[in-house]
């Protein structure tokens, strides 16, 4: 086991830890966690729309449409939306990590203006009913303003920040004298790289007509379809779980590598059941949000297990981690039990897990439960949030109990041997002490 360890931290985690480090990887990250309080939102609005009762809908009747139009607000624009955040995510960067000093606005509304140049504005005909003559209509297209673009607005937000930066880090820009107010200032500063920017893409996107978004898209895609595969779920959960055991924060690091291409296939998915209301018609299986209702349930039954021990030290820590357990908090646990470098505990911590996706991936293969779609703040107690998450899917929420209960039996031995030593230990200390 203590090879196991040390090949864990000196060979996978290394190269891991390494990853999530980079620059754009981390602005990624900001980018998912800008976006995600209005998906949460949008998806609760989405399920008191398409609550799976005939006569709650019955109720509702056209007036659901109105309600699920909150969710469109998140999932229809998120492109847009990603825009903002990456521009925003990597000016910061650049600002906090190495001492640079670049107005954030600018650069955002030049991203913005960028990824819409590239997206322009189209006039379509259209023949309204009880009118003869045919009316048109303007507008952006949406088609790569959503789940769809989000890679597009990713490259072309750090590609418009980091040529702003090279325009202006070589004061290419025009000065104002000293006393004229900051936002006129940067104003000014900003007409040169603005120049710049806005002719690339023209050129680009108009002079040699390259639908940008729909190249990025299509170079993408594959990569996202190889994502969503049974084998790429259990590479995720074994290093995440792995990596968890040796004190280094798993979730993040696996995320940091396919956060971007999960958040694709989940925004697609819910822009999917938003227009049908079913969630056999969706796109994709294995998704984050798959992922963290039928595998990241949480250490709720090791702190019941605990309760049972004899154990003072055991006993004490299940009560007072309970709680924070049953709200998907291990972090008492993995530090306090510990999980961590514990080679005793590590054994059921990733092999419990890696069974539960191995039964997941069956049984959502087999059609026994649905692929969760809506967005659940991570923080509700797992049956709960499989509930919402699968639209009221009861054989979704008889998993995760039968989860917990079969994650509770593969705990329980090794629980009882760490009760067995802690007992032995007092009991040699109280020999001592007599």
């Amino acid at each position: 086991m203590e090879k196991l360890t040390q090949f864990i931290e000196e060979r996978i985690a290394p190269p891991l830890i390494k990853f999530s480090q980079l620059k754009y990887v981390q602005v990624m990250q900001r980018t998912g966690l800008g976006i995600m309080s209005l998906l949460v939102v949008g998806s609760i609005f989405l399920l008191v729309a398409s609550f799976p009762n005939p006569q709650w809908l019955e109720f509702l009747g056209d007036f659901r449409w109105t309600i699920a139009a909150v969710a469109g607000v998140g999932t229809s624009f998120i492109a847009l939306y990603t825009v903002i955040t990456t521009s925003y995510g990597l000016v910061e960067y650049y600002n906090k990590r190495e001492g640079e000093n670049h107005d954030i606005v600018q650069p955002m509304i030049l991203s913005v203006a960028s990824f819409l140049l590239l997206n322009p504005a189209q006039t379509v005909t259209t023949l309204v009913e009880g009118v003869t003559e045919p009316g048109s209509f303007t507008g952006v297209p949406t088609m790569y303003l959503g789940a769809l673009g989000v890679f597009a607005a990713l490259i072309i937000s750090i590609i418009t920040v980091e040529v702003y930066r090279f325009v202006v880090n070589r004061n290419i820009v025009i000065k104002m004298p000293e006393g004229v107010p900051p936002m006129v200032s940067q104003s000014f500063i900003a007409l040169i790289p603005t120049f710049i920017i806005i002719t690339m893409w023209w050129i680009v996107g108009h002079v040699f007509s390259i639908n940008l978004p729909e190249v990025i898209a299509g170079v993408f895609t594959p990569l996202v379809q190889v994502g969503d595969s049974p084998i790429v779920v259990m590479i995720a959960t074994f290093l995440n779980r792995t990596l968890w055991s040796v004190g280094i924060h798993g979730s993040n690091i696996v995320n940091s590598v396919g956060g971007t291409f999960w958040g694709q296939m989940t925004n697609e998915n819910l822009a999917i059941f938003q227009s049908t209301g079913s969630l056999e018609a969706l796109k994709y299986t294995y998704t984050s949000v798959w992922m963290d209702n039928y595998i990241w349930t949480g250490l709720f039954p090791l702190a019941l297990a605990l309760i049972t021990s004899k154990s003072p030290r055991l006993k004490g820590l299940g009560k007072l981690s309970l709680a924070a357990a049953l709200f998907n908090i291990g972090e008492p646990l993995i530090f306090g039990l510990p999980i961590m470098l514990n080679p005793l505990m590590m054994i059921p911590f990733i092999l419990s897990y890696m069974v539960l996706a191995i039964f997941a991936i069956i049984l959502t293969s087999v059609g026994a439960i649905p692929v969760p779609v809506m967005i659940i703040s991570w923080i509700t107690p797992a049956p709960f949030k499989t509930w919402a998450a699968t639209n009221g899917s009861i054989p979704a929420v008889l998993f995760v109990l039968a989860g917990w209960v079969f994650m509770f039996f593969i705990f329980y031995p090794f629980v009882k041997a760490m009760e067995k030593k802690d007992l032995e230990e007092i009991a040699a200390a109280e020999a001592q002490v007599e």
